[in-house]
This record gives structure tokens, C-alpha cells and sequence, in this order.
């Protein structure tokens, strides 16, 4: 008789073969799909290239970073150092790249033949860190040979004489010249607008008026410099003008004309020339750029006032310029206005103060600013 143990081994093992041969039977059956699956199911690529791809040798030269507009750090730092070097930065080193900067960088670019976007590249790099790099010149306005019979002109240069190059346009270096010989361009459009009331900081400085517009760059540059009058005791402050648009400038000169008719008993065209002095034609006013602004004291007229001086002697440190000199009238083609601040940003208010140039004059001057055809 077989022993206990054995026969329960061989019961065992008769279970598991017949567990294996019902398996394999499944797996017989089944190899068929999964043959036909995996042929029709595409081996996947990797999202993004290569997974295997090589780490390139860090020993390799690499190329140097693009710079623009919002970039900050130690680049933009040694960036700011060798364009001061050279004359074109006038601005805070601060290792970052805002409008100044970029009109920085523009500017060298013009004046080396590359391809003035304001962004620092490749080509601008290699050519900045260059020995060779020019430091910034001024390119004099052709004088023009006198003619066998010249015309007498006037003791006082006219404003439609000095500049008739077009356009000074900004994208962004910021000049563009508008007065009567230059109007503003067909389609022009004001940059990033900001209502000042909500965007300022009411114990700086009152908004006059609401609904008052203004681009923020500019409205930034304001509220730094007008917050360093703060800081030196020169408070209350006032904007009373800044954006407009041609309908309101219209309705502006229209007012000032007829008040001159009814008023002064003038003619018509008398009233018209009469409102020139002090009215932009529409078209022709700096408002309509967003970076001009009547800065005054409420109640107060403002020509003599300590608010009058201190931006007369300090509103070149933050890119604004005094618009229309007393000097200067003969030029601009505007009676002096003392609250009329417009912003340039840097270098071209610093190099307008030390010079005594009016933007007229000044873009006369250097045509290397002139930024598009």
C-alpha cells in the first residue's frame, strides 16, 4: 500500500500540471491579440525631442544672453557700465533694463550700422565689447550752401524752419517732435494709458480733473520725481492736464478762438493766430502723446512758485524737459509756459539741460536719433 505522503504529493503535483496546461491554453489564445496590438500601436516619441540627447560640453564657448526690455542682473549691469563708458547711458546703474536703457542700446546700434530694436543681441554684444566700439558722436544737421540770391530771413528763426525731418518716432526712444510743422502721425496711438487718479498716490500729488489719462512710464517718471520734491520739503502738488484727444483739443481752440471774438473784438483769422500762441492746432498738441503734462499748485499761478523752480532745475534728472522756454519762444513757436513738462526719458533730457537745448533744436542737432523713415 502506497504511503500517505506520497500520494498526497502525487495528488499535488496532478493539480498543478492540470493548472499549467489551462493556463497555457489561455496564453495560446490570447498571443494572437496581443501580436495584432502591438503592431498597430505606435511606439511613442518623447514630448520633447531626444530624452537621450548629449549635455553640452560646458567647456564650450556660449553664446552671450539676449537682453531687452524688463531683463535684470549683473548682465544688464555690464551692459549699463561700458554703454556709460562709451557716453551713450546716462541713467542709474541698476542692472535693470528699462527705457532708457533700450534708447541706450538703440542709439549705439544706429550709430554702428546694426539694426536698431533696442534689444541686445548677439551681434550688439560683440560689437559693444569690441576695442574698436565708438563712443557716442553728434551728427550736425547739413548746413545747406548759400544760394547766388539768398532770401533775408528774419532776425528769430521760425519754428516751421528748424525741423522737417520725419519722423522722430519713438518705438520706443521716446522723442517724436509734434508742433505745427509736425503733426502727429496718421493713426498715432498713445503707449499703456493709466487713469491718473486711480494710479497715483493722492498725498503726492492731486489730479485736477477725472477721467485723466496718461502713459504709465511717463506717470511713473512723474511720481519718483515729484515724491523727491516731497522728500526735500517742495509739497502740494497738481496735475492739471495731461492725454487728450483730438476731439477735446478741438473743442479747446474753438473755445479760445471765440472767446477772443466775442471778447477782444477780434476777426476771425486775428483770433485764430491770436490762439496759436497758446493753443495747439488739433493734431499738433504734445498732450496728445500721453507724456506731457500741466503740472501746477491749486490757486496759485504757477510761473515763480518754489514747485516752478525746483522742477526748472531738477526735472532733467527724471527724462522730463521745461517744453517752452522763455528763451525759446521764437523757436517752439510758443509764449513760455512754466507748468509744461514733457517726458523724454534719458539721455536726451540731460543732454537738452546741459546743452540749452529745446527738442526742436535738439533733434535738429543729433539726426542720429532719427529712429524710422
Amino acid at each position: 500500500m502506497m504511503e500517505p505522503k506520497k500520494l498526497i504529493g502525487m495528488v499535488i503535483a496532478a493539480v498543478l500540471l492540470i493548472v499549467a496546461l489551462t493556463l497555457g491554453g489561455q496564453v495560446l489564445t490570447l498571443m494572437p491579440q496581443v501580436q495584432e496590438e502591438m503592431r498597430t500601436t505606435p511606439t511613442p516619441t518623447p514630448l520633447y525631442g531626444n530624452v537621450m540627447a548629449v549635455t553640452p560640453d560646458p567647456s564650450l564657448p556660449t553664446s552671450p544672453p539676449v537682453l531687452k526690455n524688463g531683463s535684470v542682473g549683473d548682465a544688464v549691469t555690464a551692459l549699463q557700465n561700458r554703454l556709460q563708458e562709451l557716453g551713450y547711458y546716462a541713467g542709474e546703474i541698476d542692472g535693470q533694463f528699462g527705457n532708457a536703457t533700450r534708447t541706450a542700446v538703440m542709439l549705439f546700434q544706429q550709430q554702428h550700422g546694426l539694426d536698431a530694436d533696442g534689444v541686445f543681441g548677439q551681434a550688439t554684444s560683440a560689437a559693444l565689447y569690441d576695442d574698436s566700439a565708438q563712443p557716442l558722436r553728434v551728427t550736425e544737421a547739413p548746413t545747406q550752401a548759400p544760394t547766388p540770391e539768398p532770401t533775408a530771413a528774419p532776425a528769430s528763426v521760425s519754428a516751421q524752419s528748424v525741423v522737417t525731418r520725419k519722423p522722430y518716432l519713438r518705438p520706443d526712444g521716446l522723442p517724436l517732435l509734434v508742433n505745427r510743422d509736425n503733426p502727429l502721425p496718421d493713426g498715432y496711438e498713445p503707449y499703456d494709458l493709466v487713469e491718473m487718479n486711480s494710479y497715483c498716490d493722492s498725498s503726492v500729488v492731486k489730479i485736477k480733473y477725472s477721467d485723466t489719462w496718461a502713459e504709465r512710464e511717463a506717470v511713473d517718471a512723474l511720481m519718483v520725481m515729484l515724491q523727491a520734491a516731497h522728500d526735500e520739503g517742495i509739497t502740494v502738488w497738481q496735475i492739471s492736464a495731461a492725454y487728450r484727444t483730438l476731439a477735446y483739443q478741438q473743442q479747446l481752440f474753438d473755445n479760445q478762438v471765440q472767446t477772443y471774438i466775442s471778447q477782444n473784438g477780434l476777426s476771425r483769422s486775428a483770433a485764430i493766430s491770436a490762439t496759436r500762441k497758446t493753443v495747439a492746432d488739433p493734431g499738433t498738441s504734445e498732450h496728445h502723446l500721453g507724456t506731457a503734462f500741466d503740472i501746477t499748485v491749486p490757486g496759485v499761478s504757477f510761473a515763480g512758485t518754489d514747485q516752478a523752480n525746483w522742477l526748472a532745475e531738477n526735472c532733467w534728472d527724471y527724462g522730463f524737459i521745461l517744453r517752452y522756454a522763455k528763451d525759446k519762444e521764437s523757436i517752439t513757436g510758443f509764449l513760455a509756459e512754466a507748468w509744461h513738462f514733457r517726458y523724454v526719458g534719458q539721455p536726451h533730457a540731460q543732454i537738452m539741460r546741459d546743452e540749452n537745448l529745446c527738442l526742436e533744436e535738439y533733434l535738429d542737432k543729433y539726426g542720429v536719433l532719427i529712429l524710422e523713415e
